[in-house]
């Protein structure tokens, strides 16, 4: 399988979450030279308005160090004006506002040669009950990316769902909620970022969100990453979920995913480019286990429902001469 990876600009710089400082602060050129140094690395999804001030230094960055833009990332959450709301605030200035920022975002990654644009909504939510109008969130956020997506057909706008963060609640906060909006816009370049860490968040499978989305033709993007189910801690992918990760590669070989996989990882307390180069190695390794079992292998006993042969399977190839070393394992 040839994973096309990339990751996501940002984390190479300055991070906080609420307690901590992280990182040191970076340039643009700074962030992309560092990237010189991650194995496995041919894109960056860059962050749009704030990493793209000066396109040129970006496109020489990019031709220098010979990497893509795999994707642009709309931050809609971190500008004051965007807090109580972006596509969905009660102001219609600040929706129209959010909506020019997307139209602009897709010129921007037309101009880069990068066919997607992703964006979490993260402010769009709720935090107590009688808060919201729930059906009116859900109409001006579908207003908002209809209006959008309309600027343009030849780039693709890509929602990234999470249960909760900034906000107690997203509307926007499961694989289900994000297809419905794909299939009540009914648009061709409206669809999906699965984020591994956010399905694990909420409670779904990464590899089944992957397929539901991929059979509506809706799976644009990947993020990869993990954590303990309890929050979003953009961890090393498959450092807690192996399995996980394990099947959601396969899953998207299945359903022949060629786009990108962003690493969105948070490098908090580990070397930033141990963090990332170790991500990719976790990939290339549970593709590499995926091969040499065999994609037609694992198909065939998933169709018979036989998960332990599946997995005394992965693991005898994991582990080569297990079965010599435990014959009284291997007989049973």
């Amino acid at each position: 399988m040839n994973i096309k990876y990339s990751l996501l600009l940002g984390f190479l710089g300055e991070l906080s979450d609420r307690f901590t400082a992280y990182g040191q602060p970076r340039s643009v050129a700074e962030r992309f030279a560092l990237v010189a140094d991650i194995p496995g690395v041919t894109g960056v999804e860059i962050v749009y308005p704030h990493d793209l001030a000066d396109l040129g230094e970006v496109t020489a960055a990019c031709a220098a160090h010979r990497l893509a833009i795999a994707s642009v990332n709309l931050n809609v959450k971190k500008d004051r004006q965007f807090r109580d709301g972006s596509f969905t605030h009660r102001d219609p200035a600040v929706r129209a506002e959010a909506v020019a920022w997307m139209k602009r975002a897709m010129d921007t990654a037309a101009d880069l040669g990068a066919e997607v644009v992703t964006c979490c909504p993260l402010n769009d939510g709720y935090d107590y009950a009688f808060e919201q109008d729930y059906a009116r969130a859900w109409d001006w956020l579908l207003a908002s990316i209809d209006e959008a997506a309309g600027h343009r057909d030849d780039v693709l706008v890509s929602l990234e769902y999470k249960p909760s963060e900034p906000r107690a609640r997203m509307i926007l906060d499961s694989a289900a909620k994000a297809l419905l909006a794909c299939h009540e816009l009914g648009r061709a370049n409206v669809g999906v970022t699965m984020d591994m860490g956010h399905a694990l968040y909420a409670g779904e499978s990464s590899a089944e969100a992957a397929a539901l989305l991929a059979r509506s033709g809706k799976l644009f993007l990947v993020h990869v990453n993990d954590n303990y189910r309890n929050w979003d801690w953009d961890l090393i992918a498959g450092s807690v979920n192996w399995w996980d990760l394990v099947e959601l590669l396969y899953v998207v070989r299945k359903v022949d995913y060629r786009g990108w996989f962003a690493a969105d990882v948070f490098p908090s307390r580990v070397p930033v480019v141990k963090a990332f180069g170790t991500t990719y190695k976790m990939m290339w390794a549970a593709s590499r286990l995926i091969d040499a079992v065999g994609l037609s292998t694992i198909s065939d006993l998933v169709a018979v429902g036989q998960p332990p042969q599946v997995l005394e399977r992965l693991i005898d190839e994991m582990i080569p001469g297990f079965a010599e070393a435990y014959p009284e394992l291997a007989a049973r």
